[in-house]
This record gives structure tokens, C-alpha cells and sequence, in this order.
């Protein structure tokens, strides 16, 4: 059941470092928004919208919500795809 959950625990592993302040952790771990373009731009910070940012260059808001929706719906295919590949292995 963790398998449907893996863009929330990528997350969380990328932001362990700042969670357990092996980095340091600013107030707010969002993107920066550029007032002259109207795009959001990743910052260093560890989570998987900052992640996405830096991967994929600037875009809007609403892009990087399709592109983190898309995200999620191909890992749950991925996932749904290896319970069915893995099914005969254990009960």
C-alpha cells in the first residue's frame, strides 16, 4: 500500500536532511516566485516542487501543478503495474 504513496515518500527523503537539520532549514522551503516573468523558480531546498523546478527550468503555477499530478498518477500506474507483475510472488 506504501508503493501508491511514492511521490509523498521521494519527498520525504529529499527533505530528510533539512527535517533532521543535518542542512540548514529555512522558515518556508517554497519556490520563488519571479514578479518580472510570472514564473516560479526551484530554490536548493529539499522537496519535490523545488525538485521539479530546478529539473524542469521556470514555469507557472499551474504547469507545475499539471506536471506534479501527472507525476503522480504515472507512479501509481507504476505501482498498480508492479502489484500486478508481483502477485504470484507471496500471499
Amino acid at each position: 500500500l506504501l508503493l501508491f504513496f511514492l511521490p509523498q515518500v521521494l519527498n520525504f527523503l529529499c527533505s530528510v536532511p533539512q527535517l533532521f537539520h543535518f542542512v540548514p532549514c529555512p522558515r518556508h522551503r517554497l519556490p520563488r516566485f519571479d514578479t518580472q516573468t510570472g514564473l516560479l523558480t526551484g530554490t536548493k531546498d529539499g522537496n519535490l516542487v523545488n525538485i521539479f523546478l530546478r529539473l524542469f527550468g521556470k514555469c507557472s503555477e499551474k504547469s507545475l501543478c499539471i506536471r506534479l499530478l501527472i507525476f503522480q498518477a504515472v507512479s501509481c500506474l507504476f505501482c498498480f503495474w508492479l502489484r500486478y507483475m508481483l502477485t504470484g510472488w507471496y500471499k
